[in-house]
């Protein structure tokens, strides 16, 4: 290798890497793992348009896009369940609607209450938390509500989280 050569892993490879032992982490640490069920392909589509009804901010878009890809969420998904089914985690996918404007502490669901990227306030009964902080106590609490914790059916014991985490 001559000295103006350098050996780097491609950006593909290292996100890989991210995700599978994000992926492990996740699944060794906690029976129950819960996340949006997001549509990227969805949420990626082009807002060119056509030639008669042209999109409205096009290039945007098209960045929204290259960012979203470029986290690698389907990567990071199909890593954690895989790691979940070798672990005995469970991996629960909920709706993401309203997930970001619904508080976490009385359940009103205002656009309103968003009141920026990064804070919430709830316009119902004056909560305030990180916005994203929010978001991930309901995506919590509607993944706890669909598995029903500690179901007597489930014939496999079923890994738990610390108390701590679910206080509000």
């Amino acid at each position: 290798m001559s000295s103006n050569t350098v050996n780097v892993r491609g950006h593909g490879t290292r996100r890989k890497d991210f995700a599978a032992q994000t992926a492990h982490k996740l699944a060794t640490k906690h029976g129950l793992v819960v996340v949006e069920d997001l549509r990227t392909k969805n949420m990626t589509r082009s807002a060119k348009g056509s030639a008669s009804a042209p999109g409205k901010n096009v290039l945007q878009k098209a960045g929204l896009n290259r960012a979203i890809l470029d986290k690698g969420w389907g990567r990071l998904l199909l890593a954690l369940e895989q790691a979940a089914r070798y672990h005995g985690a469970t991996i629960v996918k909920v709706n993401p609607a309203y997930t970001s404007q619904r508080c976490s502490r009385c359940s009103l669901i205002d656009a309103n209450s968003r009141k920026s990227q990064a804070e919430f306030a709830c316009t119902g009964c004056g909560y305030r938390d990180n916005a994203d902080v929010n978001a991930a106590k309901n995506i919590l609490a509607a993944g706890l509500a669909v598995t029903g914790r500690g179901d007597p059916a489930v014939r496999r014991s079923a890994k738990r989280q610390p108390p701590d985490r679910l206080a509000a």
